[in-house]
């Protein structure tokens, strides 16, 4: 048996029982058609609670039927579900924990402050184990590569002109570890898509930059 049988088996269980299928579902407080669709495959895994009910009213007892809808279907009641995410995240802890060590000790000897945070930013990366999270990464990991490759273009064209852009870009960037105002800044602005405003807003948004910095500058002075 597995989840793909649950339906065919609810089936066999009913006949045998001589229950009826619309009978079924409005002891379980359903629509008259849902065990004909569950049985047809129409509908492939019902929630916890619905697949107890079901059970239920196929004269199983109530402290077998949590473990047999797991261990025949897989199907987690609400306990076993978070027992399970809380094993994920001690796991992952632990796990995150002895590839950090693994790493560190590599380095202790020459280790400097800034090491240390590139070590501990590594074993957080090894440390992921969804499939789409690592794709994701694996996907800003290109973009990040173009962007580098652009700048590298646009430097090595206009140097002087890029030589305050790629100063206060470093600026900005390296200190949005520390810097959470400077982090919820940067993602706020790039967030959406610069790309496509009009020439007018691009001007309005320069403006309002530029207003902003005059008047830093000014205060600083009288300062």
């Amino acid at each position: 048996m597995n989840i793909n049988n649950f339906g065919r088996d609810i089936k066999a269980l009913r006949t045998k029982k001589n229950i009826g299928s619309r009978e079924l579902s409005r002891l379980i407080g359903k629509a008259e058609t849902y065990i004909s669709q569950l049985e047809r495959g129409l509908i492939k895994k019902p929630d916890y609670n619905t697949a107890y009910d079901i059970m239920k009213h196929l004269k199983f007892t109530d402290d077998t039927i949590e473990d047999f809808l797991y261990n025949f279907y897989q199907i987690k009641s609400p306990q076993r579900m978070k027992f399970d995410e809380e094993e994920i995240e001690n796991w992952e802890e632990k796990r995150a924990v002895e590839i950090e060590e693994m790493l560190c000790k590599k380095s202790q000897n020459t280790e400097t402050n800034q090491d240390h945070q590139a070590c501990k930013f590594e074993a957080d990366r090894l440390n992921i184990t969804s499939k789409w999270m690592i794709e994701l990464i694996q996907k800003l990991d290109e973009k990040n590569e173009e962007i580098k490759r652009e700048l590298t273009f646009n430097i090595e064209k206009n140097a002087q002109t890029f030589e305050s852009v790629i100063e206060n870009l470093h600026s900005l960037i390296t200190s949005m570890r520390k810097n959470r105002e400077n982090f919820n800044f940067f993602v706020g602005i790039f967030k959406d898509d610069l790309s496509v405003l009009s020439e007018e807003s691009k001007e309005k948004i320069l403006k309002a930059v530029k207003e902003e910095v005059r008047k830093l500058n000014q205060n600083k002075e009288q300062i």
